[in-house]
């Protein structure tokens, strides 16, 4: 019993404090998106698609026939239906319509020496499950960008809010040494005030800085379809630059293009293939009523045919497939060109950054001496409150400034990680 109850209390703790960092958000993005669900469904449609092209062009067709026609005769000494009417009967031309027609048959077709189209339909299915295939990761891509960069901006006003309450704390922590220094006479009155609205400034600052915080929080959350409102705080990040693929997702949408109008070509040019398909045929089949229970039987035949002359459209239609694949060629050549600006870009910005953060640290490092040494002036009466509260402002910008190119660089990495893809 004291076992489950310890099992139940760690699992609540773990629930409690459980670890928001990027890859959980990531995860639920991936989970949430409606339309990678409809990617995955396109998936069951392809298995459909398969079964279509076997019904279509493979399996034989069956079919029932029934017809009726009636053609009478009038003036024909009684007789309505007649395959041989007499001179002076009135109707339609019995050559035309036998006197009748009395059908019921069962059917059969097949398609024969069809593999050339078949091949070409499951060579589009193919091409098509590679399109959805790249478009997921792709789309997957794109998500991992928008969610980073989400939750790099979350991340960056939850270390400034953070900032902003170590900030209140030190100058709180002043507000008890000023008053000792008040007494015995080392800090005048007027510093004392100037202190406490420092404090009400800073109070004032973490009040936005927590609304700035919730409303970063808030777009995150949006994004990966979170209904979890609980959420408070988030775990750091440190994004690595990424080694460039050999293959680019990006350009391999321009590939399936070109696949797909080949394929195109293909499925047209199909129909000049000789057409042969085998019939068969048994049933009811009379021209008159008169001994019909004789008149059942079958056939069977081929059906051959093969285009000759069409106006040249199968020339026609490579000529414009030769201009789209020339097209797609020009663009994806674009697209390249952009790829390699954007990643030296980037490149360039994530150098810069980086030496700025390596200036800001050793300048905060400095800082933090000077703030040392004006805190034991302070004490001593050697500075004021008010040369004491400039430095300690100039040095939380610096600190400021030093977590906002933090985030510039790792928004940066970011940017260069997409395009390196």
């Amino acid at each position: 019993m004291k076992k489950s109850v310890v099992l139940f209390f760690l699992l609540l703790l773990k629930t409690i404090f459980a670890q928001h960092n990027l890859e959980f958000f990531l995860q639920e993005a991936y989970k949430n998106n409606p339309q990678l669900k409809e990617f995955s469904q396109s998936f069951i449609n392809t298995r459909l698609e398969r079964e279509l092209i076997n019904a279509e062009n493979v399996l034989p067709k069956i079919s029932l026939t029934a017809n009726y026609l009636f053609a009478p005769f009038f003036n024909n000494n009684g007789k309505i239906i007649s395959t041989n009417p007499g001179a002076n009967a009135i109707g339609y031309d019995v050559g035309i319509t036998n006197g009748g027609l009395y059908s019921a048959q069962i059917n059969l077709e097949k398609n024969l020496f069809n593999g050339y189209l078949t091949d070409a339909l499951e060579q589009q299915i193919l091409i098509k499950d590679g399109a959805v295939k790249n478009n997921i990761i792709l789309l997957k891509h794109e998500l991992e960008k928008q969610v980073t960069d989400i939750y790099l901006q979350t991340y960056l006003s939850f270390k400034l809010l953070n900032l902003e309450n170590e900030i209140l704390s030190s100058i709180k922590k002043e507000e008890s040494i000023a008053a000792i220094l008040l007494t015995s006479g080392l800090l005048k009155e007027s510093e004392i005030l100037l202190l406490k609205i420092e404090v009400d400034n800073q109070t004032n600052a973490i009040n936005n800085s927590t609304v700035q915080f919730r409303t970063n929080l808030n777009q995150l959350l949006i994004l990966c379809d979170i209904k979890d409102t609980s959420i408070t705080q988030i775990d750091s990040v440190e994004l690595k630059l990424v080694n460039a693929s050999k293959e680019s997702f990006f350009n391999k949408k321009f590939e399936n293009d070109s696949l797909a109008l080949l394929n195109q070509q293909t499925i047209f040019e199909s129909k000049y293939q000789p057409q042969v398909s085998l019939f068969f045929n048994t049933g009811l089949n009379a021209i008159e009523i008169e001994g019909i229970q004789r008149k059942f039987g079958l056939s069977a035949g081929i059906n051959f045919s093969m285009p000759i002359f069409d106006g040249n459209q199968k020339s026609i239609t490579r000529q414009q497939n030769d201009l789209s694949l020339k097209s797609i060629s020009f663009y994806k050549e674009y697209f390249s060109n952009q790829l390699n600006n954007q990643r030296k870009n980037s490149l360039d910005k994530i150098q810069s950054q980086k030496n700025n953060l390596n200036n800001l640290q050793n300048q905060i490092k400095n800082y933090e001496k000077v703030i040392l040494i004006s805190e034991s002036e302070l004490k001593q009466g050697n500075i004021s409150m008010v040369d004491y509260l400039t430095i300690l402002k100039n040095f939380i910008e610096l600190k400021k400034n030093f977590i906002t190119v933090q985030f510039e660089y790792q928004s940066e990495i970011n940017s260069y990680n997409y395009w390196n893809w």
